[in-house]
This record gives structure tokens, C-alpha cells and sequence, in this order.
């Protein structure tokens, strides 16, 4: 008797799957930070700056906050948060306090996306199956 079927996924499957997850992740993490450039930086909100300003963000927020935790923890969230900001900086040319609201105002519209869509009952639940 039969309890249980095997069921194979080729290799290229499995890697164009995951290329695909962290393509549309990338993207929907993009939306908040496009939207709030609109607001803070006008004339030089643009979906490719917020896509570049998410993956470099995401990169040296890891490194920094990885680095820096082995020290102490919250430093490590600090001077990743403040690796974003220079990141903001750079790829919006704007100021310190423009890239903070800016940070603030992404993460608010995050907050507020997020409270949405559990109220509408929409689950986003990410599993990445072996």
C-alpha cells in the first residue's frame, strides 16, 4: 500500500522559481519607497531609482547590520539604518533630512499596505520549499 507520492522537480525549475520570487519581492518591496519619493523628492521619483535605492538599501543594510550586530545588536540596526539613509542620499540626491523623512515616509506606507491587506484577508506568505 501506497502512503505517499514522490514528486520531483527538476533542478531548473527549483532556480527559475526562486529567480522569479526575488524578482516580484524586489519589485513589491519597490512600491512603497516609489510612492513615497513621489511625495518627498518630486521630479526625481522614478520606479528604477526606488528599484536600485531597495536592492543597494537591502545590500548594505545586511552587511552593515550583520558587521556591526557582532558587536553590539542595536548598533548593528543603527548603522544599518544609516548605510539606507546614505543610500537614499546617493540615488535620490537629496539631503540627510529628506532621505530620513523619506525612510520614514516608505516605511509608514509599508505599515499601512501591510494593515490593508490582512484586513482585506490577503495572506502573503512566502515558503520556499526544499
Amino acid at each position: 500500500m501506497q502512503t505517499g507520492a514522490i514528486v520531483y522537480v527538476s533542478p531548473t525549475f527549483d532556480i527559475l522559481g526562486a529567480i522569479v520570487t526575488v524578482l516580484v519581492l524586489w519589485i513589491v518591496a519597490s512600491i512603497p519607497l516609489y510612492f513615497a519619493s513621489k511625495v518627498v523628492v518630486h521630479d526625481r521619483s522614478q520606479l528604477i531609482r526606488a528599484l536600485a535605492a531597495t536592492l543597494a538599501g537591502a545590500i548594505v543594510f545586511s552587511l552593515f547590520s550583520l558587521l556591526f550586530s557582532l558587536i553590539f545588536l542595536p548598533l548593528g540596526f543603527l548603522i544599518g539604518f544609516i548605510g539606507v539613509l546614505f543610500v537614499l542620499m546617493i540615488v535620490y540626491h537629496i539631503g540627510a533630512g529628506r532621505a530620513f523623512v523619506l525612510a520614514i515616509l516608505e516605511f509608514i506606507m509599508f505599515l499601512v499596505a501591510s494593515l490593508l491587506l490582512a484586513l482585506a484577508g490577503v495572506a502573503l506568505i512566502f515558503i520556499h520549499l526544499v
